[in-house]
């Protein structure tokens, strides 16, 4: 196991990553910059979300970061979170607000709030993004270099994940059975597909189809991976997972080439194949999963009994251990830094 680091904000921004740096290197080992951000849901209404960074400088993961540099806790569960040009932005559920911060140093820009439970966020533009939500049937537009808020899509019941395609988009309708294109010239609603019961992942490959993962409600009916074409909302693929089966955290490799989920472990599929795999390709209790759009190295989470501490387990895009590391509770989605 990886040596685990829970630093105070002073060891965090003086942290030596290489004792023999080469003088005229001007690049800031110890900034935010370049690494992998770990979103801790933390237990409903304890108020302990967290965030956790593994710098891919010198492979140490440091837990508790903004609450550290920020001296203020982020919130009650975190949800997800992307980042836009030099900035982070942290979608806290229950919280009902967006923490913005610099990647530079973690230091606080403001906080997007109002908001009632805020889920995932879509990047369309620099001046503009979307946020999903569970209970306020909108999806909330907003600017993410001012942080002000500018209107709403009226949508019907929970929405999940979105993507931006070349032709709107396209949004996870969980609470209506239906998966959204949204005109982002004048963010409307423009088509909709029923695809199942309960859409909620959602993601691109590299034939820019998309494909979608539903919950089944949960029971009610067994899970779909199902693959539409976005121009014209038509379903081309849509296979069925067995009732036994809960598959969540949809995913696609570096090249857009292969999808992965989690199920108990971690599956993988190519976008090629039309049939589901019935073997883990990843045999470690996995609650997330993810891949560094960089490297294609495989980050999966453990939210072991969800009351404690939880781990990360980094693996090669062949499948192979590489490290472990303890972090917060509940450890869920994982953010790639530009």
């Amino acid at each position: 196991m990886k040596k685990l680091f829970l630093l105070p904000l002073a060891a965090i921004l003086t942290l030596a990553s290489c004792d023999t740096k080469d003088p005229d290197d001007t690049t800031n080992y110890d900034s935010f910059t370049k690494g992998v951000f770990v979103v801790h849901e933390g237990n409903f209404q304890a108020g302990n979300a967290s965030l956790s960074f593994f710098n891919k400088y010198n492979d140490t993961m440091s837990n508790g970061v903004f609450t550290s540099v920020n001296s203020i806790p982020l919130g009650d569960v975190g949800q997800s979170m992307v980042t836009i040009g030099d900035l982070g932005f942290i979608v806290v559920n229950n919280s009902g607000k967006i923490e913005v911060v610099n990647l530079e140093d973690l230091s606080s820009k403001g906080t997007i709030t109002g908001l009632s439970s805020p889920r995932y966020i879509c990047v369309v533009t620099n001046t503009k993004a979307y946020v999903s939500d569970l209970f306020s049937g909108v999806i909330t537009i907003f600017d993410p270099q001012t942080l002000a808020t500018s209107g709403t899509i009226a949508v019907t019941g929970q929405i999940e994940e979105m993507v931006k395609t070349s032709s709107g988009v396209i949004a996870a309708g969980t609470g209506a059975n239906q998966v959204y294109k949204i005109n982002t010239l004048n963010n409307t609603l423009m088509d909709s597909v029923n695809v199942g019961v309960g859409p909620s992942n959602v993601v691109m490959d590299a034939n820019g189809k998309i494909w979608i993962m539903t919950n089944g409600g949960w029971g009610t009916e067994a899970q779909k991976l199902v693959c539409i074409n976005p121009v014209n909302m038509d379903i081309e693929i849509s296979l069925d997972f067995t009732l036994a089966d809960y598959p969540s955290s949809l995913k696609t490799n570096a090249a857009g080439t292969a999808l992965y989920w989690a199920n108990g472990g971690v599956f993988k599929m190519d976008v090629a194949t039309t049939s589901i795999p019935t073997t883990a390709f990843i045999s470690t209790a996995a609650y997330k999963v993810n891949a560094d759009p960089e490297t294609d190295m495989i980050y999966v989470s453990d939210a072991g009994d969800f009351n404690s501490n939880g781990h990360v387990y980094r693996y090669t895009a062949a499948g192979a251990a590489v490290d472990t590391f303890e972090v917060g509770v509940i450890p869920g989605e994982f953010t790639f830094t530009p």
